[in-house]
């Protein structure tokens, strides 16, 4: 049996480290020079950081054992906090009473007991959006106040056009009655989704991915491959071509790029139907403003969310608060996430007209010191999350259901499945995927 597999991204390589575990022949083509895709740790001068506020959630046991064996040594556990900035103050994330006691007024705090009392007694629904679960779970005054406008921040749509799934479990198992059972217990909150404590690599969240292509072998991977057709004859995929390289037989075919990409190198073309959906559909780019500052830290934080519309962005983390290794001593590194579409304006500024529109907005609400500031740099991220909408949720299951009938096709990863997954979940299900087509 031998397998090939397209993109050498989170997905790629966790479905390489299965087969290479299982003895299975495979080869993996990215497109470009490097492993990791949008998980990379870049260097900037003497700093590291990611591409993303990325970090591996312990969420399965076997997961975890998997990671641990990979980066041994190097993979740390962080306990580091999260917290939300609102009118110049910070409140907790997740968010507790005990903490937003003490920034909203009287009427907002009645209203934000009463709505979670009768959250409390109602009988839970299966709700058909976003802006409905936060409701559900927070009542829609705290959401109004924290959620609903970060999340039409992040992903460039109202929140009653997303999907709940967009959440990712953040929600789960979090009210108000859990955080005042636990002041009344007086204990911290144990839930299943508070994520403060993660583990994390040394040398920063792409060593992850630089660590399992030396456990496949660099020479199983063939870089700048440009992927010009799949071919198929309505059943199985035969071939795959590649610029400048000879067709290659298919035995089975992995995909990790993004669908729409996928389905329109598809060869004969699938339906009219297929492609037009696949063209509509979206995916959220992010630009990373990075700035290296003169200061021990800029926070405690594992990560700082901005749900107010006055900032462009929607998150600040410092990668030294994951691991000391990514900044020098006495010095610090910030990454500012802006959301955004290829096309907006924000996308499409310069590096220098971005960075420079960052930083002042930082520092004309003092947010950071001009004078602190030692050199900054800025990174785009195509197909950052796919856009997940209700309005496009049948239609995408058409298009998946097209897919099916190439049995020796399979797809794993963000962008491929068009789903909101995380490292441990791709792992996972990398797994499951290898052992389906072995057995």
């Amino acid at each position: 049996m031998d397998i090939k597999i397209i993109g050498a991204g989170p997905a790629g390589l966790s479905l390489a480290y299965h087969a290479k575990k299982n003895n299975l022949s495979f080869r993996v083509f990215e497109s470009t020079n490097s492993v990791g895709g949008n998980c990379k740790t870049l260097s900037f001068d003497q700093f590291k950081y990611d591409l993303g506020a990325h970090r591996f959630h312990d969420k399965d046991d076997k997961v975890t054992k998997s990671i641990k064996a990979i980066l041994g040594n190097k993979l740390i556990k962080v306990s580091a906090p999260s917290k939300i900035y609102y009118r110049k103050k910070m409140i907790n994330f997740p968010l507790e009473f005990s903490n937003i006691f003490q920034m909203l007024n009287y009427s907002q705090l009645g209203k934000i007991f009463m709505e979670n009392i009768i959250s409390r007694i109602k009988i839970k629904h299966t709700v058909g959006n976003f802006k409905d679960l936060a409701y559900q779970y927070y009542g829609k005054t705290l959401s109004n106040l924290f959620l609903i406008n970060y999340t039409e921040k992040l992903w460039g749509d109202y929140s009653y056009n997303l999907d709940p799934t967009i959440s990712g479990n953040r929600l789960k198992n979090l009210n108000l009655m859990t955080v005042i059972n636990s002041i009344y217990k007086n204990k911290s909150m144990d839930v299943e989704h508070l994520d403060g404590s993660f583990y994390y690599p040394i040398e920063g969240f792409g060593d992850i991915f630089e660590s399992i292509k030396d456990s496949i072998g660099d020479e199983k991977i063939s870089y700048n491959s440009i992927i010009t057709g799949i071919i198929h004859d309505g059943k199985k995929i035969k071939n795959l071509n590649l610029f400048n390289m000879d067709s290659l037989d298919i035995d089975h075919l992995f995909c990790t790029i993004p669908l729409n990409i996928l389905i329109n190198i598809l060869q004969p073309a699938p339906p009219k139907e297929i492609i037009e959906i696949v063209n509509q559909i979206k995916f959220r780019s992010v630009r990373l403003c990075v700035i290296t500052l003169d200061q021990m830290n800029f926070s405690e934080n594992a990560s700082i969310y901005f749900p107010e519309s006055i900032f462009p962005f929607t998150r600040i983390y410092e990668p030294k608060n994951r691991s000391e290794a990514l900044a020098p001593k006495g010095k610090t590194c910030i990454v500012i996430e802006v959301p955004c579409n290829s096309d907006d304006t924000i996308y499409q500024l310069s590096n220098n007209e971005f960075v420079a529109q960052i930083k002042t907005i930082l520092i004309d609400n003092n947010i950071i010191d001009s004078k602190k500031v030692i050199n900054s740099t800025s990174e785009k991220i195509e197909y950052a999350y796919p856009i997940l909408s209700i309005r496009n949720k049948n239609n995408i299951k058409k298009v998946f259901r097209y897919l099916e009938q190439f049995k020796n096709l399979h797809l794993l990863g963000r962008s491929a499945q068009f789903k909101y997954l995380h490292t441990h979940d791709l792992f996972k299900d990398a797994n499951n995927q290898i052992e389906k087509i072995i057995h």
